[in-house]
């Protein structure tokens, strides 16, 4: 399973979703918004079929490796 995912939505918004855990009927994730005014980070549930649902639309595409924010993020 991909671990982490690039939300292809708000212009202006660079937005990340990190598979935390699976739990029953889905996922535990962090979700990372960095915008101009800083970055907002939380913790939600994401059902499996809603996070395939993304995936095969393309609203979620996969990362091979985490992004430059990312990486600062977690230091």
């Amino acid at each position: 399973m991909q671990r982490q995912f690039r939300v292809n939505g708000i212009a202006g918004i660079e937005t990340h979703i990190e598979i935390l855990e699976e739990v029953v009927g889905g996922f535990e994730t962090r979700v990372t918004s960095i915008n101009r005014t800083g970055i907002r980070e939380s913790r939600e549930f994401m059902s499996e079929d809603l996070l395939n649902s993304c995936i095969s639309t393309g609203y979620l595409t996969p990362e091979s490796a985490p992004s430059s924010t990312q990486m600062i993020l977690t230091a």
